[in-house]
């Protein structure tokens, strides 16, 4: 293939991303303390947390069947995943996420995952390929 042909495909993904056809996910930041009515200023208690809104990125997105991700070894679970593709400012949003939500449905954070639950490569385009595992009950 030529260059001029990586080119054509480089420009088409980044102004599909750029132009928001695909699907939305919600990111969620960290939640900020604020003063509650119980605040104390001598004891410094009294806080409540107050979640911020979320940041709506648009994304495309494939949906991952268990089987093509690992292989069936003792201890895990077959919960479901998706693969999302972003440009690189929105996977850096998505690495300080606290909570990441598709269709109503969690997905694990880049903060709190544990064992390969979200998996980001690169490539040179500067699109990120993401891999999100469902949240378990």
């Amino acid at each position: 293939m030529s260059k001029r042909l990586f080119k054509n495909i480089q420009h088409t993904a980044k102004k599909n991303l750029i132009d928001g056809i695909g699907h939305t996910i919600w990111i969620y930041l960290k939640k900020t303390n604020s003063k509650g009515s119980s605040y104390d200023p001598f004891r410094n208690t009294g806080y409540t947390k107050t979640e911020q809104s979320p940041i709506p990125i648009k994304v495309n997105v494939r949906v991952l069947s268990p089987d093509s991700l690992i292989r069936r070894e003792i201890g895990l679970a077959k919960i479901g995943a998706i693969e999302i593709q972003v440009d690189e400012c929105s996977a850096n949003i998505i690495k300080i996420a606290e909570k990441i939500k598709y269709n109503n449905e969690l997905y694990a954070t880049y903060n709190k995952a544990v064992g390969n639950q979200v998996q980001i490569t690169t490539n040179e385009y500067g699109i990120s390929r993401i891999i999100l595992f469902k949240l378990g009950n």
